[in-house]
């Protein structure tokens, strides 16, 4: 069964400062299953457990009780190698100045395959492709990171953790402090790369309309727990519970409901535009028969 999960959470429990005055269970009792290929939205409150868990999945943070599985393997076990891990799951922070260090793009890029011990023509070809697959022009590739905007800065991250070919690639609020053009163009980027790669993407995010649009899974955190686990669409059809954590569904689901009193009999919500869309225009037809 474990063979075929990417990565497999068994019971996790996560206490920060334990024994302390200031201790806080952070992750109660996680189980959860990311299968290969998957694109997962992550989402909760501040405070939630969100981005606890996911330093988990890296090795970062070490769990104070559970296990985690990664491709069959106990990531705890003393002869499992976290350097490998860390490869092979990649994870880009919320703010990427904190993972930007060198004097170019290009060299900002080449850190992480040449790490790995890759030769120099492996190193180089995983670098332009990383560089190319996330769209930064040619001009810029011997500019510095730190001259870049945030959404560039922000592209950069993720083109170095590419460029080590990860199996999972975890994004915490990529889209953070951008304009709404900037967000889309950052989540449309990492939506072509799961295509094309068919990785593993968790998707770390607070906003419902980012999440909506491109996952397939969603996993809601609430105090360290799992709250809710399922396709957006049956994560959303709790819009009340959801609201009483501290999140919404996306505004499309309301007009949906508010559409429904009104005698608009929508056969069901939507969760994006584009479905609203259809819907409307499915109901609008079968009324003009």
């Amino acid at each position: 069964m474990r063979g075929t999960m990417a990565i497999y959470i068994d019971h996790l429990n996560y206490i920060y400062s334990q024994g302390t005055a200031y201790e806080k269970h952070a992750l109660k009792d996680v189980c959860l299953e990311i299968p290969d290929g998957q694109f997962i939205g992550l989402i909760g409150h501040t405070g939630s457990g969100k981005s606890t868990l996911i330093q988990h999945l890296n090795g970062l943070l070490k769990a104070t009780s559970g296990i985690i599985y990664f491709n069959g393997r106990d990531i705890y076990d003393e002869d499992f190698s976290m350097k490998e891990l860390r490869s092979k799951v990649g994870l880009v922070f919320q703010y990427p100045e904190h993972q930007l260090f060198e004097t170019t793009i290009v060299k900002d890029v080449e850190f992480g395959p040449k790490n790995q011990k890759l030769p120099q023509l492996e190193v180089q070809l995983r670098t332009f492709e990383a560089i190319k697959m996330v769209g930064i022009p040619e001009e810029l590739y011997d500019a510095s990171p730190f001259e870049l905007s945030g959404g560039q800065k922000r592209r950069v991250a993720i083109a170095g953790v590419l460029a080590m070919k990860p199996e999972v690639l975890i994004l915490d609020e990529p889209t953070a402090g951008l304009d709404p053009m900037g967000r889309d163009e950052i989540l449309e980027q990492i939506a072509h790369i799961q295509k094309e790669r068919k990785i593993t993407v968790i998707l770390v995010s607070h906003s419902m309309e980012d999440v909506a649009k491109y996952v397939d899974r969603l996993i809601v955190m609430d105090h360290g727990s799992v709250r809710f686990d399922g396709t957006p669409k049956e994560v959303f059809a709790h819009s009340r519970e959801l609201e009483g954590i501290g999140l919404a569904a996306p505004q499309v689901t309301y007009l949906s409901h508010a559409l429904r009193e009104q005698g608009v009999p929508l056969d069901e919500d939507a969760t994006t535009v584009e479905e609203a869309k259809e819907l409307l225009l499915a109901w609008w037809k079968r009324e003009k028969v």
